[in-house]
């Protein structure tokens, strides 16, 4: 118990300096609803063509918290091409890092249109180092253990995304990461 109020008081001391020097990004803030909206026509499911409803509660959740896990995945695998000794190993970290950059791009393009703030990148965190203190093995064990969490997070923002056009996304998205 101590340990675990220990690490919250860290995570709340730390994210107060981000803050405070406006590094961090706060996640969206989304306000409670003064009435209730019933959904009343099919259209509310729409999202390839015509006027576009405003997202859910649920896909900016979504949206916002994928956006950050490639953020931290972009990051990881940045540091692993960099110390990763083989030359496929680090092509394929460097392909990795490809794919979390334009899926962030594609998330990113959603809360932009509807004016929420977007994560910031990771990519400053990352050292210049060479000298890895890892396996190629046990970076490459890493990351498929990234990617295979990175897929049940977009199983479970598909299940909670009624939007068609993001539902695709996810779908599509979700295929690259496992072709991956």
């Amino acid at each position: 118990m101590s340990c675990i109020s220990s690490a919250m008081e860290l995570f709340n001391e730390s994210t107060n300096v981000l803050l405070s020097k406006g590094i961090e990004v706060r996640s969206p803030y989304i306000p409670y609803l003064q009435e209730v909206d019933m959904v009343e026509k099919q259209h509310f499911l729409a999202g390839w063509r015509g006027e576009q409803r405003p997202l859910t509660a649920a896909e900016i959740t979504h949206l916002y918290s994928n956006i950050q896990t490639n953020n931290m995945g972009t990051a990881v695998v940045t540091g692993f091409g960099q110390e990763a000794e083989l030359k496929d190993v680090r092509d394929y970290f460097i392909r990795g890092k490809e794919i979390s950059k334009k899926q962030i791009e594609v998330f990113s393009k959603y809360l932009h249109e509807n004016d929420l703030p977007v994560p910031v990148t990771w990519d400053a965190q990352v050292q210049d180092s060479t000298e890895s203190p890892f396996s190629d093995k046990l970076m490459l064990y890493q990351t498929s253990m990234m990617t295979a969490a990175g897929m049940g997070n977009y199983g479970t923002a598909l299940s909670a995304s009624p939007r068609r056009d993001i539902a695709a996304d996810y779908v599509r998205l979700q295929g690259e990461i496992g072709l991956y």
